[in-house]
């Protein structure tokens, strides 16, 4: 493959990584606008994660520890993050990437969670300790239903490219499939009643707690970041024919977005304002009953 026939994979990448990095503060203000008037409060401004973002960037960069995982952690989280986001599609349109299959993807996003629960661990405090070791049993939990649900698609599809993922039939298998990972969208994005990491009555901003300034909105970037690519992945495998039918890529790319938006509100948003936070073990027990279910619809999908 010569360089000018290898531009338009790295242009889609690029636009991909551009899109989840600008628009993923945005979902995250929405949903607290909703939690903020199911709660029968005002609330911040939708707009208000940018704000943020940009004064924790502003900000003295003081530091508990000179450790290098403390240091690079948060940018190491958000580029893995991003590279996730250039691998997959977005618009029906994924890049190109031989190696950007299904398995790297999965190991870019759960290199991004095993980066945040060290940064944890690394900093010494009690806090920031005891959420990282919830964020490795939750990602123990949660990361196996995704896994197992996307290879689902695979084996129904017979690859392992997301643009052989795009073309999986819809069937009885790939529907309870995207049922379970569905199910799973509320402990992917650590959201009530599933934030048990973060649990900020209890600690404090969880593995987040002993970072300031731009460590800190580098780090908040990328969980934002991850909240919006596990919802369009979602829409993008499992609902692939609600951008089918348009032609032109970048009206398909908005209406992602805004699907993504619809999803998180209706999904996300709804059941972290109506529910208190379940207790480590059963959200444990949940992830590990979604998974079983997820196991056997794969199981059914290999031998049928």
């Amino acid at each position: 493959m010569t360089l000018q026939s290898f531009l338009p994979t790295i242009g889609i990448a690029l636009a991909n990584m551009l899109l989840v990095l600008l628009t993923a503060p945005l979902l995250e203000g929405i949903i607290r606008k909703l939690r903020a008037a199911i709660q029968s409060r005002q609330g911040p401004p939708i707009y208000q994660p940018y704000l943020d973002l940009l004064k924790l960037l502003a900000k003295e960069d003081l530091r508990v520890t000179d450790s290098p995982i403390v240091s690079w952690g948060p940018p190491v989280m958000l580029a893995t993050i991003l590279v996730a986001a250039g691998l997959m599609p977005l618009g029906l349109a994924a890049p190109e990437l031989a190696a950007g299959d299904l398995i790297v993807f999965i190991g870019l996003l759960a290199l991004a969670n095993i980066t945040l629960a060290a940064m944890g661990f690394a900093t010494g405090s009690a806090f920031s300790s005891l959420g990282a070791s919830r964020e490795v049993m939750s990602m123990l939990a949660a990361e196996p239903v995704m896994f197992i649900s996307l290879l689902v698609l695979s084996v129904e599809s017979g690859a392992m490219t997301f643009t052989g993922l795009l073309t999986a039939p819809i069937g009885i298998v790939t529907v309870i499939a995207g049922l379970t990972y569905l199910l799973a969208l509320q402990m992917y994005v650590a959201k009530v009643p599933f934030d048990t990491t973060e649990a900020e009555t209890e600690l404090i901003g969880g593995p987040l707690s002993e970072l300031s300034g731009p460590k800190l909105a580098l780090a908040e970037w990328a969980i934002y970041a991850k909240q919006f690519i596990y919802s369009s992945l979602f829409i993008q495998l499992f609902l692939p024919w609600t951008l089918s039918f348009i032609p032109w890529l970048p009206l398909a790319i908005l209406v992602n977005v805004l699907l993504v938006l619809v999803l998180d509100v209706a999904v996300v948003g709804l059941v972290m304002s109506v529910n208190p936070r379940l207790r480590l073990d059963q959200a444990v027990r949940y992830g590990m009953s979604l998974a079983g279910v997820a196991s056997i619809v794969l199981i059914v999908a290999a031998i049928v």
